[in-house]
């Protein structure tokens, strides 16, 4: 399975791509803008997205839902996400 991971931010993007089958990882700064976005999904093969539940992650699961991607918004305010 091929990943994106999204940290998403007000103005730029880290980008994680990750292969389940090879385990090879890269990554990549992106702006936080629909059209870079969307360019960014489009530009290989990406069987999910896996982004934060914040600001812009509605606009950009709507973007990514309408390029005919999967998605997963985590929330992070639940007991999992709590280290201390």
């Amino acid at each position: 399975m091929k990943i994106l991971a999204l940290d998403l931010g007000k103005f730029n993007t880290m980008c994680c791509f990750f292969d389940s089958a090879t385990r090879k990882h890269r990554f990549l700064t992106a702006a936080t803008d629909p059209g870079y976005l969307a360019t960014v999904f489009q530009s290989e093969k990406i069987d999910l997205v896996v982004m934060e539940a914040c600001g812009p992650s509605g606009w950009i699961n709507d973007l990514a839902v309408s390029l005919g991607l999967k998605t997963f918004v985590c929330s992070t305010n639940e007991e999992a996400w709590r280290w201390a």
